[in-house]
């Protein structure tokens, strides 16, 4: 009776480690595939994160944040998770995205660092922020002159042979990477696409092109992105394994222009230095919605985010407006 229970123990026992030890390798396997976004709800659409070995096109229309974004992306990978990512930026300098990172990380608004103006409580945290983030495997490049697919290949080689082979790699964006020597700017693209494919399978990382979606949506009442709205949606639909929109339903609403405000309504959504004025300006804090497509399927049903553009900050929304939106 006693060795009988004995075994049963030792069989529990046994059960209990090897679920232990299925959960862990299931978690090993993960990391080894996705490379989390740092947004819940967007992980858990995309299975676990962004893919290694696969290429993601993030769109979405001029202004609507999709570089912050994508930088988003890798400033979690790099920060949160000690993964290398390369920011491949075409339009923005060095600077500038240094600006970003620190105001999402230290909460000090992005044009207070570009203008070197804050108080003295603020340039204390600037100060701590900047000293914690020199440590994190964060890199810029793309600063040539419309580069070409050559040019972000040499990027990641360069960066390789530093010891800081890329996890995750961020083009910003593919509307101004040069198609050198293709006869049609749609074969470069396509040429362009299936190079950063071929880049993200050999060196098992994780590549996010940004992308821009035509004007003519512009035209719809229904404004919601679709994967046909892309610019190059023809070479992507081929060739992305996963396209991500963004949506920011207040970049399409009215600023209430008519009237005059001397002050501002509400500081926290409308910076006071803007004041006074004719109408109001675009809200700081705003929530927006994220559509994932897999392999051309239709887009998803929306994936709930919030956005401080002052901060280029993207979370998850709190947790009642979270389960209101499933």
């Amino acid at each position: 009776m006693v060795s009988n229970h004995a075994r049963k123990l030792a069989h529990s026992r046994e059960q209990r480690l090897g679920g232990g030890s299925r959960r862990e390798a299931a978690a090993r396997l993960r990391a080894a595939t996705f490379i989390p976004t740092g947004l819940t709800g967007l992980d858990r659409r995309l299975g676990g994160g962004l893919r290694r070995r696969e290429l993601t096109v993030l769109a979405a229309r001029t202004g609507m944040g999709k570089s912050m974004l994508a930088l988003a992306f890798a400033r979690h990978a790099a920060i949160r998770l000690r993964r290398v990512a390369l920011v491949a930026s075409l339009e923005m300098s060095h600077f500038e995205l240094g600006c970003r990172v620190l105001a999402a990380e230290s909460g000090v608004p992005t044009e207070k660092l570009q203008r070197a103006s804050f108080d003295d409580t603020e340039q204390a945290t600037v100060a701590r922020t900047a000293s914690a983030l020199q440590s994190a495997p964060l890199h810029f490049g793309g600063d040539t002159a419309s580069p070409g697919l050559a040019d972000i290949q040499a990027l990641h080689a360069r960066y390789a042979r530093r010891g800081a082979k890329a996890d995750l790699l961020v083009v910003d964006y593919l509307g101004l990477m040069d198609t050198f020597g293709s006869t049609t700017r749609e074969r470069g693209v396509a040429a362009i696409l299936d190079g950063l494919s071929h880049l993200a399978e050999e060196e098992n990382l994780a590549v996010v092109v940004v992308e821009q979606l035509d004007r003519a949506l512009l035209q719809r009442d229904d404004r919601r992105p679709r994967p046909t709205d892309m610019v190059h949606a023809e070479q992507i639909m081929l060739r992305a394994g996963t396209t991500i929109f963004l949506h920011r339903p207040a970049f399409f609403a009215p600023r209430h222009r008519q009237g005059r405000y001397e002050r501002s309504p509400d500081p926290k959504l409308y910076p006071e230095h803007l004041f006074p004025r004719l109408g109001l300006p675009e809200p700081t804090r705003q929530p927006a919605q994220i559509y994932v497509s897999r392999h051309r399927d239709r887009r998803s049903r929306a994936v709930e985010v919030e956005v401080d553009l002052s901060r280029s900050q993207f979370s998850d929304p709190p947790a009642d407006k979270a389960s209101a939106g499933r």
